[in-house]
């Protein structure tokens, strides 16, 4: 009989100058009740689940959402002051997804990394949500801050008809 086993490790990451630096909030979702190691640090057990689809119907995956439970222990007054706090100075959350070994239950494979920027939170009785977006968000991130020139790319079009 086979199976699988994945682990997603979240670290919050704060502005520092013109860069981001690490902040002491490591969370993993896997080791109930307990903590995993990971590239030398110390992941801290919360019941969250990830957004996993597949993004829009155009296939794009520029938005996410990190869920809580309200009514945990984790999903509690610190966990609610983190995301307020994470929203308000635009923090940036990394999420590894490890594969697992299946006896051992020990970090396999790194799966993916994905970099969100923090946007919102929302709570109710049930649930405490993380609204996440991309970090390159042209809209609210001011990203990219210059034009497209000739300069930069070469020859532009300078009109919207295409002909073969």
């Amino acid at each position: 009989m086979s199976g699988y086993a994945f682990c997603n490790y979240v670290k919050f990451l704060e502005p520092s100058g013109s860069s981001y630096v690490e902040t002491a909030y490591y969370f993993q979702n896997f080791t109930v009740n307990g903590s995993r190691s990971r590239g030398g640090d110390t992941y801290a057990f919360a019941p969250f689940v990830l957004a996993t689809g597949g993004g829009e119907k155009s296939g794009d995956r520029s938005s996410n959402v990190l869920a809580i439970g309200a009514s945990t222990q984790a999903g509690s007054t610190i966990i609610l002051n983190i995301f307020k706090q994470a929203v308000e100075q635009r923090w940036i959350l990394r999420v590894e997804t490890v594969s697992l070994n299946i006896n051992t239950f020990a970090d396999d494979q790194l799966i993916s990394t994905e970099n969100w920027r923090v946007a919102s939170y929302e709570m109710d009785t049930k649930v405490i949500k993380l609204r996440l977006i991309s970090p390159l968000d042209a809209v609210k991130g001011q990203v990219p801050r210059r034009r497209l020139s000739e300069e930069l790319v070469g020859a532009l079009p300078t009109t919207g008809q295409i002909t073969t």
